[in-house]
C-alpha cells in the first residue's frame, strides 16, 4: 500500500448474501475491495443505531426492515459505513465506503430499487444535528435518478441534492463541474453509482472519468469545504469493470 491518504470504509457485512435483486450481489462489493485494499487504507464501521436511522426515516420503515433480520443487520451497518466516511471527511481525509445495500431510492417512509435506509442522507443529516456542519452538497452521479435522497431534503435551503443525469458524456462531466462551481458548502457527499460505465447499464462514462469526477471534487473541497469529502457506493453492476471505476474515483479524490 503506498501513502494515500484516502481511507475506504469496508466491513465483511457487506458480504451477506441476504434476499435481493439478482444484480446487487456481495461480489460487487468483493471486486471493489479486491483492488482498493492494495491501495488504501481500509477502515471498519460501527453498525448504525436506532437513532440514526430516525433521523431520516420513519418508524414504520424502520419497523419493515427490521422484519427481514439479515438485511437489517447489514443495513445498520451500510449506514454505519456512510457515518464512517462522513467523520473521516471531517478531519480534511478524503474517504470511500464501500458498502451495501445502497441507498439512494430510501425515502423517508419508503424504499425500493435494493436500498433500505439511505445511508447518505443519514450521514449529513446527522451532522447537520449534531452542528457539525451548517450546508452539504450531494452530489449523485448513479444511473437512476436518486429519488429517495431528493425526497427527503427537498425544500432545505441547507442541503442541495444534485443529480447529474446527461446520456451525453461531455454533457455529464461538464455539468459536474457545474453542481461544483455554484455555492460554498462545508461538506461534499458523493452518491457514487458506477453503473453509467460504458460497460455497465448506462453506456457513457470511460474509468478514467470517474479519476475525473474524483478529482474535480477534491479541487472543490480543498478550495471551499475545508477538504472535507466523501463517497458511498450506490450501483454499478459489472464486476468486471467495478473495481477499476471505484479505483479512480478514489485516486481522483486523494489527487
Amino acid at each position: 500500500m503506498s501513502a494515500h491518504r484516502l481511507q475506504v470504509v469496508y466491513h465483511d457485512q457487506y458480504l451477506t448474501d441476504y434476499p435481493t435483486a439478482s444484480c446487487e450481489t456481495p461480489e460487487r462489493v468483493a471486486s471493489i475491495m479486491s483492488v482498493l485494499r492494495r491501495h488504501f487504507q481500509v477502515v471498519e464501521p460501527d453498525a448504525a443505531t436506532e437513532q440514526d436511522i430516525l433521523r431520516v426515516h420513519t418508524s414504520s420503515l424502520l419497523q419493515s426492515v427490521q422484519d427481514i433480520p439479515s438485511i437489517y443487520a447489514t443495513a445498520l451497518m451500510a449506514v454505519g459505513g456512510a457515518i464512517k466516511a462522513s467523520e473521516i471527511a471531517m478531519r480534511g481525509i478524503p474517504s470511500f465506503a464501500a458498502v451495501r445495500p445502497p441507498g439512494h431510492h430510501a425515502s423517508p417512509s419508503s424504499n425500493w430499487g435494493f436500498c433500505f435506509f439511505n445511508n447518505v442522507a443519514i450521514a449529513i443529516e446527522r451532522l447537520i444535528r449534531k452542528g457539525r456542519i451548517t450546508n452539504a452538497l450531494i452530489l449523485d452521479i448513479d444511473l437512476h435518478y436518486g429519488d429517495g435522497t431528493a425526497n427527503f431534503f427537498t425544500g432545505r435551503r441547507d442541503v442541495a441534492v444534485v443529480n447529474i443525469q446527461d446520456s451525453e458524456r461531455e454533457n455529464f462531466l461538464a455539468n459536474v463541474d457545474r453542481a461544483l462551481g455554484i455555492h460554498e458548502y462545508d461538506i461534499v457527499a458523493v452518491s457514487a453509482g458506477f453503473d453509467r460505465h460504458r460497460q455497465d447499464w448506462g453506456g457513457t462514462l470511460t474509468t478514467e472519468d470517474y479519476f475525473t469526477i474524483g478529482s474535480s471534487v477534491k479541487s472543490y473541497a480543498q478550495a471551499k469545504s475545508g477538504g472535507r469529502c466523501f463517497a458511498v457506493l450506490e450501483g454499478g453492476y459489472n464486476i468486471d469493470v467495478l473495481g477499476d471505476n471505484a479505483l479512480a474515483l478514489c485516486k481522483g479524490l486523494d489527487a
